[in-house]
Protein backbone atom coordinates (compact mmCIF):
# COMPACT_ATOMS: atom_id res chain seq x y z
CA UNK A 1 0.00 0.00 0.00
CA UNK A 2 1.73 3.44 -1.32
CA UNK A 3 2.44 6.21 2.00
CA UNK A 4 -0.98 8.08 1.03
CA UNK A 5 -3.24 5.66 0.96
CA UNK A 6 -1.84 4.25 4.42
CA UNK A 7 -2.73 8.17 5.61
CA UNK A 8 -6.19 8.39 4.10
CA UNK A 9 -7.08 5.13 5.93
CA UNK A 10 -7.69 7.72 8.77
CA UNK A 11 -10.03 9.26 7.20
CA UNK A 12 -12.27 6.31 7.86
CA UNK A 13 -12.86 7.21 11.71
CA UNK A 14 -16.06 8.74 12.47
CA UNK A 15 -15.30 12.89 12.74
CA UNK A 16 -11.82 13.06 10.78
CA UNK A 17 -11.00 16.22 10.41
CA UNK A 18 -7.44 15.81 8.56
CA UNK A 19 -4.18 14.64 9.29
CA UNK A 20 -0.09 14.99 8.41
CA UNK A 21 3.01 12.81 8.77
CA UNK A 22 6.03 14.93 10.32
CA UNK A 23 9.57 15.05 10.59
CA UNK A 24 10.24 15.39 14.37
CA UNK A 25 11.39 19.09 13.36
CA UNK A 26 7.86 19.76 11.47
CA UNK A 27 8.17 19.38 7.77
CA UNK A 28 5.16 18.06 6.20
CA UNK A 29 5.73 14.75 4.15
CA UNK A 30 2.39 13.57 3.56
CA UNK A 31 -1.14 15.30 4.72
CA UNK A 32 -4.89 14.45 4.25
CA UNK A 33 -6.94 16.97 4.84
CA UNK A 34 -10.63 17.45 4.20
CA UNK A 35 -12.13 21.03 2.70
CA UNK A 36 -11.97 23.66 5.05
CA UNK A 37 -9.21 22.37 7.70
CA UNK A 38 -5.77 24.02 7.58
CA UNK A 39 -3.65 21.22 8.75
CA UNK A 40 -0.53 22.89 7.53
CA UNK A 41 -0.62 25.23 10.30
CA UNK A 42 -2.96 22.86 12.79
CA UNK A 43 -0.20 19.98 12.58
CA UNK A 44 3.05 22.55 13.03
CA UNK A 45 1.61 23.61 16.03
CA UNK A 46 0.56 20.24 17.29
CA UNK A 47 4.16 19.39 16.16
CA UNK A 48 5.46 21.39 18.61
CA UNK A 49 3.15 20.37 21.57
CA UNK A 50 4.54 16.93 20.67
CA UNK A 51 8.43 17.77 21.07
CA UNK A 52 7.39 19.84 24.18
CA UNK A 53 5.37 16.96 26.05
CA UNK A 54 8.62 14.68 25.16
CA UNK A 55 11.20 16.38 26.34
CA UNK A 56 8.74 17.54 29.67
CA UNK A 57 8.62 13.79 29.96
CA UNK A 58 12.05 13.13 30.06
CA UNK A 59 12.65 16.19 32.43
CA UNK A 60 10.16 14.67 35.11
CA UNK A 61 12.29 10.73 35.00
CA UNK A 62 9.29 9.38 33.36
CA UNK A 63 11.01 8.17 30.04
CA UNK A 64 10.06 8.71 26.08
CA UNK A 65 6.31 10.12 25.43
CA UNK A 66 5.25 8.78 22.26
CA UNK A 67 1.75 9.87 22.06
CA UNK A 68 0.00 12.93 23.38
CA UNK A 69 -3.37 14.78 22.64
CA UNK A 70 -5.16 18.43 23.02
CA UNK A 71 -8.90 18.19 23.53
CA UNK A 72 -10.52 21.49 22.48
CA UNK A 73 -14.03 22.88 22.47
CA UNK A 74 -14.23 21.98 18.96
CA UNK A 75 -11.60 19.00 18.17
CA UNK A 76 -9.75 16.35 19.41
CA UNK A 77 -5.71 16.84 18.38
CA UNK A 78 -4.05 13.61 18.39
CA UNK A 79 0.28 13.49 18.11
CA UNK A 80 2.18 10.19 18.00
CA UNK A 81 5.39 9.91 17.44
CA UNK A 82 7.82 7.09 16.24
CA UNK A 83 11.79 7.37 17.67
CA UNK A 84 13.57 4.18 17.02
CA UNK A 85 17.18 6.22 17.60
CA UNK A 86 19.25 6.22 20.71
CA UNK A 87 18.72 9.61 21.14
CA UNK A 88 14.96 10.44 22.34
CA UNK A 89 15.19 14.35 21.51
CA UNK A 90 17.15 13.55 18.35
CA UNK A 91 15.65 14.77 15.14
CA UNK A 92 17.00 12.52 13.16
CA UNK A 93 18.03 8.68 13.91
CA UNK A 94 21.77 9.29 13.15
CA UNK A 95 20.77 7.29 10.11
CA UNK A 96 21.15 4.19 12.11
CA UNK A 97 20.38 0.86 10.32
CA UNK A 98 16.88 -0.32 10.29
CA UNK A 99 15.47 3.31 12.49
CA UNK A 100 13.41 6.10 11.84
CA UNK A 101 11.47 8.98 13.67
CA UNK A 102 7.99 10.35 12.57
CA UNK A 103 5.54 12.14 13.83
CA UNK A 104 1.78 11.86 12.77
CA UNK A 105 -0.50 14.38 13.48
CA UNK A 106 -4.61 13.94 13.59
CA UNK A 107 -7.74 16.08 14.06
CA UNK A 108 -10.72 14.35 14.82
CA UNK A 109 -14.09 16.52 15.73
CA UNK A 110 -16.22 13.64 18.02
CA UNK A 111 -15.19 13.21 20.87
CA UNK A 112 -16.83 9.69 21.18
CA UNK A 113 -14.22 8.44 18.22
CA UNK A 114 -11.31 9.14 20.85
CA UNK A 115 -10.61 5.63 21.46
CA UNK A 116 -10.86 4.05 18.14
CA UNK A 117 -8.67 7.25 16.99
CA UNK A 118 -6.18 6.53 19.40
CA UNK A 119 -5.85 2.74 18.01
CA UNK A 120 -5.61 3.79 14.51
CA UNK A 121 -3.11 6.43 15.07
CA UNK A 122 -0.74 4.02 16.24
CA UNK A 123 -1.45 1.38 13.64
CA UNK A 124 -1.12 4.28 11.06
CA UNK A 125 2.18 5.69 12.45
CA UNK A 126 4.05 2.02 12.43
CA UNK A 127 2.77 1.36 9.09
CA UNK A 128 4.09 4.55 7.77
CA UNK A 129 7.59 3.90 9.87
CA UNK A 130 8.04 0.58 7.40
CA UNK A 131 8.58 2.85 4.58
CA UNK A 132 11.01 5.41 6.51
CA UNK A 133 13.01 2.80 8.23
CA UNK A 134 16.87 2.94 6.76
CA UNK A 135 17.65 -0.12 4.68
CA UNK A 136 19.81 -2.16 7.00
CA UNK A 137 20.87 -4.59 4.92
CA UNK A 138 24.22 -4.58 3.40
CA UNK A 139 24.84 -4.54 -0.52
CA UNK A 140 26.46 -7.24 -2.00
CA UNK A 141 28.69 -4.36 -4.01
CA UNK A 142 29.54 -1.28 -3.00
CA UNK A 143 27.43 1.75 -4.30
CA UNK A 144 28.39 4.11 -5.98
CA UNK A 145 27.50 8.15 -5.31
CA UNK A 146 25.66 8.43 -8.68
CA UNK A 147 23.78 5.12 -7.19
CA UNK A 148 22.71 6.30 -3.98
CA UNK A 149 21.72 9.80 -6.50
CA UNK A 150 19.57 7.70 -8.10
CA UNK A 151 17.82 6.21 -5.08
CA UNK A 152 17.16 9.20 -3.56
CA UNK A 153 15.87 10.90 -7.12
CA UNK A 154 13.37 7.53 -7.00
CA UNK A 155 12.48 7.88 -3.87
CA UNK A 156 11.69 11.74 -3.25
CA UNK A 157 9.19 11.42 -7.12
CA UNK A 158 7.53 8.18 -5.48
CA UNK A 159 6.90 10.52 -2.44
CA UNK A 160 6.06 13.65 -4.22
CA UNK A 161 4.03 11.45 -6.92
CA UNK A 162 2.29 10.56 -3.60
CA UNK A 163 1.34 14.16 -2.75
CA UNK A 164 -0.04 14.83 -6.06
CA UNK A 165 -3.62 16.11 -5.65
CA UNK A 166 -4.95 13.73 -8.43
CA UNK A 167 -3.74 10.76 -6.15
CA UNK A 168 -4.86 12.64 -2.90
CA UNK A 169 -8.89 12.65 -4.49
CA UNK A 170 -8.50 9.10 -5.57
CA UNK A 171 -7.53 8.36 -2.37
CA UNK A 172 -11.06 9.93 -0.66
CA UNK A 173 -13.31 8.51 -3.81
CA UNK A 174 -11.57 5.02 -2.81
CA UNK A 175 -12.92 5.64 0.84
CA UNK A 176 -16.57 6.77 0.14
CA UNK A 177 -17.38 3.77 -2.61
Amino acid sequence: MKMQEKLAQLAKIDGFAGAALLTPVGQILLKCEPTGSNIELISSLANNVLRTAEKASLDMGFGHSHFTFIHTEKNLILASCINEGKSPLQSEPGNEPGKCHIHLILLIDNPGSFGIAKLEIRKTIESLAEDFRIDNTEPDTEDTEDDEDTRRTENLKELNDSLDDENIDDAFDSLLT
